[in-house]
């Protein structure tokens, strides 16, 4: 009988290996939009904006200015950006692509999903929530950003 059973689990983690590799890893997603690096306006064939805003218990947080512009990985503007501290984020692309909000968190170097936002952790009395135009959305990091959206993502108690 243990033999059986260990070998039912042996099958069941080959399974999860070959058939999903990135539920073992805590590798970022490889959005197209990341990578890009423009050295102009020139360049962009789609500017798009939406808004971001970030509340902690209650608290907004600052978004800050030149997120994604001249930093470590690009001497110019990544393909999300932000120029002031509003939290609008730019979105400048060199050809049509999706912009996920996971993606500017990547270049933030901040973390963002459904169990975390920033430094504050999900448990068993918190929760992260995300609003897209006022309407609750459960795709966390992978939703797609549109012209004009209004993104909100709030940290908070499960009571409130």
């Amino acid at each position: 009988m243990l033999l059986l059973g260990a070998g039912l689990m042996t099958a069941a983690f080959v399974a999860v290996v070959v058939f999903s590799p990135s539920t073992l890893t805590d590798e970022p997603a490889d959005w197209e939009i990341v990578d890009v690096c423009l050295a102009g306006h020139s360049e962009i064939v789609s500017h798009d904006h939406a808004t971001l805003s970030i509340f902690i218990d209650g608290s907004e947080v600052s978004i800050a200015a030149n997120i994604g512009i001249d930093d470590s990985e690009c001497d110019g503007m990544r393909g999300i950006h932000t120029h002031d501290g509003t939290g609008k984020l730019h979105i400048e692309t060199p050809t049509p692509m999706n912009a996920p909000v996971g993606a500017f968190f990547e270049i933030w170097g901040e973390t963002f999903n459904e169990n975390q936002i920033l430094y504050k952790v999900a448990d068993e009395d918190s929760e992260v929530v995300m609003y897209v135009n006022g309407e609750l959305n459960d795709e966390y990091q992978n939703s797609v950003i549109h012209n004009n959206d209004i993104i909100e993502i709030h940290y908070r108690d499960k009571s409130d």
